[in-house]
Parts: C-alpha cells; structure tokens; sequence
C-alpha cells in the first residue's frame, strides 16, 4: 500500500471509531472502565418492567454483571487511538501528528466530565452535558475536517 492508501484507512477508521466510542460511551452512561463498581446504580436506565410478570425464555434477561458496552466503548477508543497514531505516522509531520494524537484525548476528557458515570466530583444539569459533549464532537469534526494535516497522492 503506498503512504496515501495507509493514511486514507486510518482516516476513515478513525471517522468511524470515533463515533463507535461516543455512541458506545453515551449508552454506557460515561467513561467508566476505570471505575471500582461502587457506581453502577447510578445512571440513565434503558428498561424499567412495568409489572413483575414470570419471565420467559425470549424474554430480555438482565446483564450478569459484565457490562458489553463499556468494553465497546474502551476498544472503540483504543482503535481510534491506533488509527490516529497511523496517520500521524503516516503524515511525516511533528506538530501535526501530535495534535491528531492529542485531539480525542481532549474530546475524551470533555465527555468524561459531561456524563454522570465515571467520576463522583461533580454533575452537570443535562442542557449543560449536552453542551459539553457537542462541544467535544465539534472539537473532534474541526480538526480531522479543517485542520488535519493531509497525505498527497502521488
């Protein structure tokens, strides 16, 4: 593959990922790979039954503990991770690559702060986490749309 195919793959991985960690995380409740378990009563509830009725075999059954979702969202974040690395790599630039590096770990952080799970330090109202997390979005969008440095074809 030449230097232009490696850095449009890597480019379109990391659109993609992107978004897989921030669905991923917003399903979750927040960042919470980290996170000791004491906090797993706390959060946005997808399902609540409305009457205690028998359960049958095809009913949906409650997780047994291990949450798929932050797993999603922790792969999601270390392939877009891996895939920035390959374009700053790929990008033969210093500046550059550092800040393609350095951008999701920003926006991470911003919607790490914005969503309730995670961290007990604080919580935000709604409006202003919705705030918070389009602002990482959009920090993410300008920089990989406007200000990314980019691989000549030759």
């Amino acid at each position: 593959m030449t230097r232009y195919q490696v850095f449009r793959a890597a480019h379109i991985a990391g659109h993609a990922l992107w978004w897989v960690f921030v669905v991923a995380t917003m399903l979750a409740g927040g960042i919470t790979w980290f996170s000791d378990g004491e906090q797993d009563d706390f959060g946005w509830t997808a399902y609540t039954p409305l009457l205690d009725v028998p359960r049958r075999y095809t009913d949906y059954l409650p997780s047994d503990g291990f949450d798929q979702i932050d797993v999603m969202s922790l792969i999601g974040f270390c392939l877009l991770v891996l895939a920035t690395l390959v374009e700053a790599v790929t990008v033969r630039r210093l500046i550059a690559g550092i800040i393609t590096v350095a951008v999701p770990f920003a926006a991470a952080v911003l919607i790490w702060c914005a969503l309730p799970r995670g961290h007990w330090n604080f919580h935000l109202e709604p409006l202003t986490a919705l705030a918070v997390i389009l602002v990482a979005v959009a920090i993410r969008e300008i920089q990989e749309r406007r200000l990314a440095a980019t691989v000549v074809r030759t």
